[in-house]
């Protein structure tokens, strides 16, 4: 084979392997195990697409397991979520695991899983913890979307779903071409049962005395961070990657350590408590000893008629 042509073979070998390299390197690694804390319309659902598609993993909302629940009008189990979720309250915790295991264990959830909306309180979370410590798993990232609450008022009131397709809109920010009609089929919009204002103030109040104690629950780990969630949904996607890849890479916690950690402060409170204890004790005595010295050196002055 003439030189030249050699040269231009190792060339076309030499570009196609480095065409090669550029396209593992640009494709994504896939794979991550996230949660989302935000109150109801903070844009979880929204997020929770991107980042499901970023590391082909299977997002699990259990707003939408509950849901489905319902549905089934012959089921016990499924009339008691309904009345709670219309009242506001949080369905019991050994349903809501119960759901949750059921659908850890799909194919779809082997690259790894999101959880929007769950855990909801610390109980639930350390039954979560329990759950992927038996399976070898982690929790590689907790995101929380913050935004307040008048603005999650305006997003949560004004949602409008067509329910064949799942299509959604918003009487402010993303209207249908029509009132209260699907831009595709024509058919009429519905709201969600649960989007009135009376429910939705009563999720709020739950999710703030009860959510919220989550985010130190997890800060204990170094995996839990806040994202400002009234920015573009683009922005908030983009941050949400550069967290959980920055995340994902650093070393496991350990419970242990952590429960190492609560034991110590625990021993600190209690070395404290007994300082305390023991420094009354002595000062206790000392008063004790001084009205004995006292009392009897007036009794004896007494007995002299010198007072």
């Amino acid at each position: 084979m003439p030189a030249s042509a050699l040269n231009k073979s190792e060339n076309n070998e030499q570009k196609q392997s480095k065409l090669k390299n550029d396209d593992n390197q640009s494709k994504p690694d896939i794979g991550a195990n996230i949660i989302l804390i935000g109150a109801p319309g903070s844009g979880k659902g929204t997020q929770s697409v991107g980042l499901a598609e970023r590391y082909q993993i299977c997002p699990i909302s259990t707003g939408d397991l509950l849901r489905h629940a319902t549905q089934d009008k012959t089921s016990e189990e499924g009339q008691r979520i309904r009345r709670a979720m219309e009242a506001g309250g949080l369905v019991d915790d050994k349903t809501v695991m119960k759901l949750i295991d059921q659908n850890l264990n799909k194919p779809e959830c082997r690259n790894g899983f999101l959880f929007d909306g769950f855990p909801r309180t610390i109980y639930q979370g350390e039954q979560l913890e329990q759950l992927l410590e038996s399976r070898q798993q982690r929790i590689d990232a907790v995101l929380e979307y913050a935004i307040d609450d008048d603005l999650l008022k305006r997003r949560i009131l004004g949602r409008l779903i067509h329910k064949p397709s799942g299509r959604t809109y918003h009487e402010e920010f993303h209207p249908p071409k029509q009132p209260m009609k699907d831009d595709v089929t024509g058919e009429t919009l519905e709201r969600r049962s649960d989007d009135t204002n009376e429910t939705l103030n009563a999720r709020l109040n739950t999710y703030h005395s009860q959510t919220k104690p989550l985010i130190d629950f997890y800060g204990k780990r170094h995996i839990h961070r806040s994202i400002d969630a009234t920015q573009h949904v683009s922005e908030v996607l983009k941050q949400s990657i550069e967290i959980v890849d920055h995340l994902r890479e650093q070393p496991t916690y350990k419970l242990s350590e952590i429960n190492v950690e609560k034991v110590q402060n625990e021993d600190d409170l209690n070395t404290k408590s007994k300082q305390i204890t023991n420094q009354a004790d002595a000062e206790k005595r000392l008063s004790n000893n001084f009205l004995f010295i006292y009392n009897s050196v007036t009794s004896v002055l007494r007995e002299r008629g010198i007072i």
